[in-house]
């Protein structure tokens, strides 16, 4: 938006003082409107602004200047169809470029309708429709690859759950989340007991099974609300909605299932969970540990068990695998 305001602002501003010298003080005043416009705009758009809000009054705004310049100075001025009609498929969405783009045509044929031949006419239309077409392609192909790319940079290839760099970005946005709403958020972290065996039983290739089928039973249970990630070779994390008492109930239902589930023909694998909820003036480096310490802490108590992280102010505590209800452990 700022290229194409700059580029704007460059090319109308040369015809405006032209203009000035020459006394058209209509159009004049027409181009220092739209210059404007650009500039408050983009003056908006960098105070924070919701983009796609802004990028669509950009392009309406730069639309109805088109208009109105050939509203006033008729066929002479139609070549700024073009730029116009391409600019607005790289700034809105493709279906809000499309709109745009039909009824330009429809306005500009009904403003120089009488002043064109037949012919004129009829060429104009085609190679705007041809240019609006080219930029429609153009832009689907960049945003498909824009996309794929996208998904390679934070899809896990092997399991299809996001990856660690989409943690580290989820886990940043909901720490300053947190800081301007308090919107409680829970992190569980799940990793599978004794994963390398199967390795060494069963192969890496069946390792490789089980992690995919792993993630395919986990979003199964997991809320629609919350993101599955993968945070290491068998360690998962789930960014959960919610206090540490609903993630602890999340967590506990995962556990119970998987030590139920056989993923592996007669080969019960279970899991052990740490969670924490994201506190107050906590960063997202300590709201990490904080549960990498309580899976720890699951691990060397027996495994095959949630624990829950203290906040500053509380003990850790644990789920028992066996009586299925919160106990009070102190850190060993």
């Amino acid at each position: 938006m700022m290229i194409q305001g700059t580029l704007g602002v460059l090319a109308i501003l040369p015809f405006a003082v032209s203009r000035a010298l020459q006394g058209e003080w209509v159009m004049v005043i027409l181009d220092l409107l739209i210059i404007s416009g650009i500039v408050s705009l983009g003056v908006y758009g960098r105070n924070g602004a919701n983009f796609r809000t802004v990028s669509t009054l950009f392009t309406l705004m730069y639309t109805s200047g088109m208009l109105a310049v050939i509203s006033v100075k008729g066929p002479d001025m139609l070549f700024w169809a073009y730029p116009t009609a391409i600019g607005g498929y790289f700034m809105v969405r493709l279906k809000v470029a499309i709109s745009i783009s039909v009824l330009s045509a429809v306005a500009i044929t009904a403003l120089v309708y009488e002043a064109l031949s037949a012919f004129q006419l009829s060429g104009f239309v085609v190679t705007y429709l041809l240019v609006c077409l080219f930029s429609y392609f153009f832009a689907a192909r960049m945003t498909q690859d824009k996309q794929r790319l996208a998904e390679q940079a934070t899809i896990d290839p092997l399991t299809g759950a996001n990856n660690r760099r989409a943690l580290d970005d989820a886990i940043e946005s909901r720490v300053s989340l947190f800081s301007r709403r308090a919107a409680p958020v829970s992190i569980v972290i799940i990793d599978i007991d004794y994963f390398k065996r199967i390795n060494d039983e069963y192969g890496h290739a069946v390792g490789d099974l089980f992690l995919q089928r792993f993630v395919e039973y986990l979003n199964g249970v997991i809320r629609k609300s919350e993101i599955l990630f993968r945070f290491g070779g068998e360690e998962f994390v789930v960014i959960a909605e919610g206090r540490l008492e609903e993630a602890s109930n999340l967590s506990e239902k995962i556990r119970g299932l998987f030590e139920q589930a056989q993923l592996i023909p007669d080969h019960a694998v279970t899991v052990s969970i740490g969670v924490a909820e994201l506190g107050h003036e906590e960063t997202s480096r300590e709201w990490m540990k904080r549960a990498d310490d309580a899976l720890y802490l699951a691990k060397s108590l027996g495994r095959n068990r949630v624990c829950l992280a203290p906040s500053l102010e509380s003990k850790p505590k644990t789920v028992s695998f066996d009586e299925s209800i919160l106990v009070e452990k102190e850190n060993a």
